[in-house]
């Protein structure tokens, strides 16, 4: 259950569309909201300047968390601000709880407050609950996967805990769940003979769907009667998930990928995603990881 969603707001036009479905995502939860501005880290060196300039920062920074609470208030939502000294990333970990959920933009303003877009991995990578990392705009097109939530799936299987929130928020939200996993291009495989290149595809895919199915088992104990569907694509798993982006609602994936997904936001793969996604992409921390925190 959703205790607390919390966004990284500065004010900025991307800011705001961050707000205004954190907002939503709050109604739709019945959770409480909290607007988390940083001031920064300011490196002014002369200590007669620094204090005036941090006095003007932070006046501007308080001003910026009352705007965002007020509009939040003024939706009918229960919210608080944050403010705090501090770079962006490291500010919105720091507030984060394993029942809370972090909304971003991929970027905000530049200067002193930092840009949200230059930390947004660095806050799914190392935050302690579900970031959502939203586009700048996006115009979902009809596909395979209009009106879902894409659930990236890899050898974790249905032990995931991203597999529980991809449930739980296409169930709160009125969505079906695609449950996608990849494997590699059979084309990327030649053997020469069509018989054999069958064979090989068909032990890439029975394993596939079979932990597919695993965690559809997963989904629909965590929301019964959700609408679920299973793909096996094959192919580079950034570039499937990118691809899916086009006409989901939502992608879902873990913090550190196996197996097919493995790398994810330790390299390549995790930037595509998130950087190249033209939907909004929900990072959920693994439970090996929330476990250490």
């Amino acid at each position: 259950m959703t205790e607390k969603i919390l966004v990284g707001y500065d004010g900025s036009a991307f800011a705001e569309h961050a707000l205004d479905w954190a907002v939503e995502e709050a109604k739709a939860a019945d959770a409480p909201l909290t607007v988390v501005v940083s001031t920064g880290r300011p490196v002014v060196a002369d200590a007669a300047i620094t204090g005036p300039f941090l006095e003007k920062i932070e006046e501007e920074a308080e001003e910026t968390a009352k705007a965002g609470v007020q509009k939040a208030l003024d939706a009918g939502v229960k919210a608080e601000g944050v403010l705090e000294r501090g770079d962006v990333a490291g500010v919105l970990v720091h507030e984060s709880g394993p029942n809370s959920l972090i909304v971003l933009g991929k970027r905000g303003l530049h200067g002193i407050r930092g840009r949200l877009g230059s930390v947004s991995a660095a806050t799914a990578a190392h935050a302690k609950c579900p970031v959502i990392v939203l586009p700048d705009g996006w115009d979902s097109q009809d596909g395979e996967f209009s009106g879902r939530v894409v659930l990236a799936v890899d050898k974790l299987g249905p032990k995931s805990p991203a597999v529980r929130h991809a449930a739980s928020y296409a169930q709160r939200h009125g969505k079906g769940l695609s449950i996608v996993t990849v494997i590699p291009t059979i084309t990327s495989l030649p053997s020469g003979s069509a018989e054999l290149d069958k064979a090989i595809a068909d032990q890439l895919t029975e394993p596939a769907r079979t932990l597919c199915q695993a965690v559809e088992d997963v989904a629909l104990e965590q929301a019964p009667g959700l609408d679920t569907k299973i793909h096996v694509l094959s192919g580079r798993p950034a570039d499937a998930l990118v691809e899916a982006s086009n006409s989901a609602d939502l992608v879902v994936l873990g913090t550190r990928g196996h197996g097919g997904f493995r790398g994810l936001l330790v390299g390549s793969v995790s930037q595509a995603v998130l950087v190249d996604a033209v939907c909004p992409v929900m990072v959920v921390p693994n439970k090996s990881e929330a476990d250490a925190d």
